[in-house]
């Protein structure tokens, strides 16, 4: 099992998009503790220099920066969709991200399902949504990032939870697992390799 620690940080403590990420695939977030995400996030945004857009479904994130506990960064752009609101939303995203470099987050898929429960077809609908910002995103070299609240099934894989809805599953997904320990936020990518955040660098939990 190999951590990787040293090439995901830099010296001064923060967090190597590059050496996380991948630019050419979804970059999928899988978490069971929606606070150990909301701390992987917080560290995320306050590390990435290029433009943040932020999909906050869940609405845990908003609601530590309406109480005051984070800041928003200045080269973050949060958006908070509704039902009615969503198409909109989703426009000026894809706008964004297809003229200019970008971190797109999209927390969580489990909020998108609710946010869309309405519609026919509803799985389809989530894919094609996810497929079209990762197709913007590449015009512009940016990056995706999808959360999900999830738990492994042994005859289906990785599915929502509770939901038991299936996750996108194409060799476009870069899986990373996040757990925790005394040491801090492991990233486990489910190929045995992990790396750490050390504890002392995160501002939540």
């Amino acid at each position: 099992m190999l951590f990787k620690n040293h090439n995901n940080d830099s010296d001064d403590g923060t967090l190597n998009l590059e050496g996380v990420l991948s630019q050419t695939k979804i970059n999928s977030i899988l978490y069971s503790d929606p606070f150990l995400k909301a701390a992987f996030i917080a560290k995320l945004v306050n590390d990435t220099k290029i433009d943040i857009l932020y999909l906050d479904l869940d609405l845990l994130y908003s609601g530590y920066v309406v109480s005051g506990i984070l800041k928003t960064p200045s080269n973050l752009s949060l958006f908070q969709p509704t039902f009615e609101l969503w198409n909109k939303m989703l426009t000026d995203i894809l706008v964004k991200l297809s003229t200019k470099k970008s971190l797109i987050i999209v927390d969580s898929l489990n909020g998108l399902y609710n946010l869309l429960n309405e519609k026919k077809e509803i799985g389809k609908l989530v894919n094609s949504y996810i497929m079209l910002i990762t197709s913007m995103a590449r015009k512009t070299n940016s990056y995706v990032v999808v959360a999900s609240m999830a738990r492994f099934k042994k005859e289906e894989g990785w599915v929502l939870s509770p939901t038991g809805k299936r996750l996108i599953e194409t060799n476009m997904v870069k899986k990373i697992l996040l757990k925790q320990d005394e040491s801090g936020i492991i990233l486990d990518f489910l190929n045995k390799e992990k790396t750490i955040i050390p504890s002392n660098l995160i501002s939540l939990i």
